[in-house]
């Protein structure tokens, strides 16, 4: 395969990671981590210090134009799916950036302990940076190429194994295909060496349960039932229902105060919450105003107006109160939202565009687990086992099981064949259970991204109500549906995401 050249450096991307990284943590530059302590810390600056959220919720159907947003060219580009290559926070360039910073971190961390004896903390460090590893090249093969299970040939991303020491580097991008095999060694590695004894913080590191999630989620993403199933049953153990998030609770103890739910949906003590990162972001000040967001509308339309098909009474339920939403303040008329996200800022942050505003982001939860047995149950054809998981799930989040006969579950118009189409193929039993999870999928992770990767994968398609020229709704197969490769690593040689529509541009 032809090779690429692509830019990356450490030194570019790890100044300024950690208090003891004031350059390169290049082994011929100057940089003293001669301890498993800065080890440690060189892993903890590892994690992505961007956040995806505020580029990938816009694409989404959950958000509509509202009354009197607040404009921005970035939210903007990303409702209409446009490319958008700026470099400022939340932008997708800022993650991708992120992300192989993180990379060039872990490989760097890998590198330094294999000088090290093999004690139990050493292992439990490559385990972490294993994970790492695998986990910042899954979000970018996820973003920036096809969704698995397409073509064998289908472009994927530079996987990178090793610190440079050059800024200029050739480099392949190899296919999805290869990617996900080096994501998955990297995570068996990782899984094998993980362990909870080392760390003051074990939420905002890959502890076992939360490398466990992980485990679920790529092999969600590989149909591959088996492993899901396996990997979730570790992170649920025997009685789910009382680890996942409870909505119903928060909804008692906030009804008066909406705008604090981010002090529990992103706490550390929240047993649905396995793995929290801080990101430097806008998020939690631009989620209520910008011009392209969550609405009335799509609220009342994801939380209201779906249900158990041909479940009766349960064909709609409505869970706008249980999910407290609040509303945006004037002067956008039209906004709701859900206050997921806090904010810790520093004097940086003032300005048309401030920086210095950190926002926490969960990234794995339990929730995620049960829905993603759930599904592999399913795909199964374990139709009791899964309709058993989705009851501990209504119990446990919203204190209720539906009462309906199970063969409703598994019942539905094969129209919807037209609608849903992942890559292994659906039984009508299959498609009616699937389509249920993914309605509740939606909700749980509603302004956090993930519905992203479930409009991928499914192939779904997104009709917009606009009426700007900017507007092309976007099909089931979509060159858009892969966001496009930065300019400056495209210019050095790595090849562009494919784009077949011309799309007008300002």
């Amino acid at each position: 395969m032809k090779k690429n050249i692509l830019l990356f450096t450490v030194a570019l991307l790890c100044t300024g990671c950690n208090g003891f990284l004031d350059k390169s943590p290049d082994s011929e530059l100057d940089v003293d981590i001669n301890s498993e302590e800065k080890i440690a810390e060189l892993l903890t600056g590892a994690y992505p210090e961007a956040s995806y959220i505020p580029f990938l919720e816009p694409r989404t159907d959950n958000v509509d134009e509202r009354t009197n947003g607040i404009h921005s060219r970035l939210n903007e580009a990303m409702f209409f799916w446009e490319d958008y290559d700026q470099e400022d926070l939340d932008t997708p360039l800022n993650y991708w950036n992120a992300c192989y910073k993180g990379i060039a971190q872990a490989n760097k961390a890998l590198e330094l302990l294999s000088r090290y004896p093999k004690s139990e903390r050493v292992k439990a460090l490559y385990g972490e940076a294993f994970l790492l590893r695998a986990y910042l090249h899954f979000m970018l093969v996820n973003i920036w190429s096809e969704p698995y299970g397409g073509k064998s040939t289908n472009p994927g991303i530079p996987y990178i194994t090793k610190p440079e020491k050059n800024a200029l580097v050739d480099y392949q991008r190899g296919t999805v295909n290869e990617v996900y095999d080096r994501i998955e060694k990297d995570l068996k590695l990782g899984i094998s060496l993980v362990s909870d004894t080392y760390y003051k913080h074990p939420k905002f590191h890959f502890n076992k349960k939360a490398a466990y999630a992980f485990a679920s989620r790529f092999y969600l993403m590989k149909g591959e039932w088996k492993q899901v199933i396996a990997y979730a049953d570790y992170v649920l153990g025997g009685d789910p229902k009382t680890q996942l998030r409870p909505w119903t609770q928060y909804a008692n103890e906030l009804e008066f105060n909406h705008q604090n739910l981010y002090r529990k949906y992103a706490a550390t003590n929240e047993p649905a919450n396995l793995l929290l990162v801080s990101t430097e972001s806008r998020l939690a000040r631009t989620t209520p105003t910008d011009k392209y967001g969550s609405t009335f509308g799509t609220v009342d339309k994801i939380f209201a107006q779906k249900g158990i098909e041909g479940g009766g009474d349960y064909s709609k339920m409505n869970f706008i109160g249980t999910y407290i939403f609040t509303s945006s303040a004037a002067p956008v008329t039209t906004g709701r939202y859900l206050a997921k996200f806090d904010e810790l800022s520093n004097s940086e942050s003032t300005g048309t565009k401030p920086r210095g505003l950190y926002v926490t982001n969960v990234l794995f939860s339990t929730d995620e687990v049960l829905l993603n047995r759930m599904e592999a149950h399913a795909m199964q054809k374990n139709y009791n086992r899964a309709i058993d998981d989705f009851l501990q799930y209504m119990q446990g989040k919203f204190g209720f099981m539906p009462s309906v006969n199970r063969n409703v579950y598994t019942s539905t118009n094969s129209e919807n064949y037209n609608v849903y189409t992942p890559f292994y193929g659906l039984t009508l039993k299959q498609l009616a259970i699937v389509k249920l999870f993914l309605d509740f999928r939606q909700k749980e992770f509603y302004q956090e991204g993930l519905r992203w990767f479930d409009i991928r994968r499914f192939h779904l398609a997104v009709k917009r109500s606009s009426k700007s020229s900017y507007y092309f709704p976007l099909e089931k197969e979509d060159p858009r549906k892969v966001l496009q490769i930065p300019t400056e690593a495209i210019q050095r040689g790595l090849s562009a995401n494919p784009r077949e529509r011309n799309e007008p541009r300002r």
